[in-house]
């Protein structure tokens, strides 16, 4: 099986669109992020280009849009500092805290934060509606307390094709912490799902990469259920010492939920086609995940379909430690490296296709992050190895179809948030049926079957853009060269690329 991938695009075309420093609310521009954000209303889209040095702070229901997270870039300070004396980039709550906020982050590089409190990159507070983080890359951001990258406490949030990477937490939660929030009784249970997204080469005390914690006393009364579908948990480091708790790419610490009388803990997390992979800590039985419970008896609900949490090539290095703080509700389809302990009967059980005590090389990980298409890194399997086509076992529910590149999924499923052999096409949903006409066009080109049309942007050749229109499905085309151009169509969620001709 070969990665097939279906382009509009000619290969050897590279558009370049090297964006001014903009603010804008639809027609209107402002000078600073800020200042967009006290004049927005509930509702409004806060399109950004460029990079801002701007700490900000959002408590309305608004987005924050870029066009590329490489490029469109919020940033505490202008270089990288880690001393806990500067700033957060974003933090978000809502003025009053029974306000229902909806949220939305995406395309954009948030870095450089260095802050003396949770979340160093964004910290959402009591967001009880939704927070979604889309195609965002966390990066380079600090904290003398937990969460380096993002802080979140008793929230809803999607986080989706979101990379976090070199972020770093002097207490936990390299980069990301999660915990419930009482909110004086006007709380909510937490939902945090993370799909198709990357978090690697993170360092916290414990818990390199992930801290989910009961909150004990301050989030009790509410349970936070953490899901990870299709992505990365790779190259994370938990720094304490050997005697310390550990849990190189995630500690997990239940609590007590108050609204049951049963000792049910708080914390429920789940892995879907996930990869985890190479994680570390000093105390090679603690490389892993680690569950512990605040107070004793409040165990993770854990479960884990088609995934990989193996520890390199280094079966010392453990990757779960304390099944005795878990009530494992469900694995399968599972490659599993080290466990310290012993093993639940639902892993081991041969009708759920697990095998334990196994290898990265033997699910097939090339050990290396690839570029593969898609909007976050990958750790690629090789062919025809043992992970390639695993998951034979009949899962409780429908699996995703696509991986962490949104790439196909095969009628026999590989473990892991990789694909072989998945079909990875440009084209989105959103686009199947669109139509540009004329083309060739001559004095204006048209687009119809777009579903929330933005913008339609107009490219030489080469990569410069001549003109472009917003909130339109019409672009003039008068007083342009005959000869080739790239015509961008972008929606409220993604963009697409077609070659029109000018007569």
């Amino acid at each position: 099986m070969k990665l097939k991938i279906t382009l509009l695009l000619f290969a050897f075309i590279s558009i370049l669109n090297i964006n001014a420093q903009t603010v804008k609310i639809g027609a209107t521009t402002y000078g600073t992020i800020t200042e967009a954000i006290t004049a927005a209303a509930d509702g409004d889209i806060i399109e950004i280009t460029g990079i801002h040095t701007e700490p900000i702070s959002i408590s309305k229901s608004i987005t924050l849009r870029g066009t590329d997270p490489t490029t469109d870039i919020i940033q505490a300070a202008a270089t990288e500092i880690k001393d806990g004396s500067g700033a957060r980039v974003i933090s978000l709550a809502p003025t009053v805290n029974t306000d229902i906020l909806t949220i939305t982050i995406e395309n954009l590089g948030i870095r450089h934060g260095n802050f003396n409190a949770n979340g160093g990159g964004i910290n959402a507070d009591k967001i009880m509606g939704l927070l979604t983080l889309n195609n965002l890359i966390f990066k380079n951001n600090y904290t003398t307390t937990n969460g380096g990258a993002l802080g979140i406490a008793g929230s809803n949030v999607n986080i989706t094709n979101c990379t976090f990477q070199n972020n770093t937490a002097t207490f936990d939660g390299g980069a990301i912490i999660a915990a419930p929030n009482n909110n004086g009784g006007n709380g909510i249970d937490s939902a945090i799902n993370i799909k198709q997204s990357l978090i690697d080469s993170n360092n916290g005390r414990n818990g390199g990469g992930i801290y989910i914690n009961g909150n004990k006393t301050f989030g009790d009364a509410y349970k936070i259920n953490i899901s990870i579908e299709n992505s990365t948990i790779s190259n994370n480091n938990a720094t304490s010492a050997s005697s310390a708790t550990g849990g190189g790419a995630i500690w997990s610490k239940g609590s007590t939920w108050t609204g049951d009388s049963n000792n049910t803990g708080n914390v429920t997390l789940s892995l879907v086609h996930t990869t985890v992979y190479n994680n570390t800590h000093v105390a090679l039985i603690k490389s892993g995940i680690n569950f512990t419970a605040d107070p004793a008896g409040s165990k993770t609900n854990f479960s884990a379909y088609n995934s990989i949490i193996v520890a390199a090539d280094d079966l010392t290095r453990k990757v779960f430690l304390n099944f005795s703080n878990t009530n494992t509700t469900d694995v399968k389809n599972s490659i599993i490296g080290g466990i310290d302990g012993a093993i639940p009967t639902v892993i081991s059980d041969a009708a759920n296709n697990n095998i334990t005590g196994k290898e990265a090389t033997y699910a097939g990980l090339t050990g290396a992050l690839t570029s593969e298409g898609g909007k976050t890194q990958v750790l690629a399997i090789t062919e025809g190895s043992s992970g390639d086509d695993f998951c034979t076992a009949t899962v409780p529910f429908s699996l995703p179809n696509v991986d962490q590149r949104g790439a196909t999924r095969e009628g026999t499923p590989d473990a892991g948030a990789f694909e072989v052999g998945g079909v990875l096409s440009t084209i989105k949903n959103d686009f199947v049926n669109m139509v540009v006409y004329p083309n060739p066009a001559k004095n204006v080109v048209s687009v119809k079957g777009v579903s929330n049309l933005q913008s339609l942007e107009l490219f030489s050749i080469l990569g410069k853009k001549i003109k472009s229109v917003k909130n339109s499905n019409t672009l003039q085309l008068e007083g342009l060269s005959k000869g080739i151009y790239m015509l961008t169509i972008k929606n409220d969620v993604s963009s697409l690329t077609k070659k029109i001709i000018i007569e």
